[in-house]
């Protein structure tokens, strides 16, 4: 049995996933890969399937009753517990997080971290290719949640972090009903509720080179409303 799962959630990302795989399959051939993937209708299922055929260690989950991040992350995590990983590493399949940086999260969790998060807020850390806008909205949520919820971590929102599976195993049942980035920072908000040792590590977020962004209204709104939920 493998210690690492890598966990990507993917919408319509046939380019990007194609990519991502070669890459994760040169670099980290002792990890397995599981995909989770909300129906995409652009060639991305025929691309996946086409790796797990090649590669034992790649699989896929298709879903056709669920959308969203937030289940796609949830069905993750419940099957990383299910098949007895020890350690989960989870990443977006638009190549803006890069790779390279897998090593490191694998590197904080033996040290003994239950979560570590790679942190665009921190000394080190940037984002490359956003607007304006973006980087103020994504800015705005951070702050707000570190003041709702009086939690002291620089990036709540960031989806590229890793697990020790054990204690997602305490969280699993109190993620209900959460979509989009808010489930990033509901994760956060119940581990450090628990005591577990949170930790980042610096990291440059890249541009996306292909496809579009999946972040709209709704999911910004949902983000401030599940916050002031979690604390009152």
């Amino acid at each position: 049995m493998r210690e690492y799962l890598i966990l990507i959630p993917t919408y319509n990302e046939r380019e990007n996933i194609e990519r991502l795989l070669k890459i994760l399959i040169e670099s980290y051939p002792e990890m397995d890969i599981l995909v989770i993937d909300d129906h995409s209708l652009d060639g991305t299922i025929d691309v996946l399937k086409s790796f797990s055929d090649e590669y034992p260690n790649i699989q896929y989950i298709v879903r056709t009753d669920e959308k969203g991040l937030g289940t796609a992350l949830i069905r993750g995590y419940r099957e990383a517990i299910k098949r007895g990983y020890k350690y989960l590493i989870q990443m977006d399949a638009d190549l803006q997080h890069d790779p390279s940086y897998i090593s490191i999260l694998a590197n904080k969790l033996r040290e003994g971290c239950d979560l570590v998060i790679s942190s665009r807020y921190i000394e080190g850390g940037r984002i490359d290719g956003w607007s304006f806008t973006r980087r103020l909205i994504s800015k705005c949520a951070n702050i707000y949640a570190r003041i709702i919820l009086g939690i002291g971590v620089r990036d709540l929102t960031s989806g590229f972090r890793g697990f020790n599976v054990s204690s997602l195993k305490n969280i699993i049942d109190e993620l209900v009903d959460v979509d989009g980035f808010a489930i990033q920072v509901e994760t956060i908000y119940r581990m450090y509720r628990k005591g577990y040792h949170i930790c980042e590590t610096p990291f440059i977020f890249k541009p996306r080179i292909h496809g579009s962004s999946k972040l709209g209204i709704s999911i910004i709104l949902e983000f401030f409303i599940r916050v002031l939920k979690l604390r009152f």
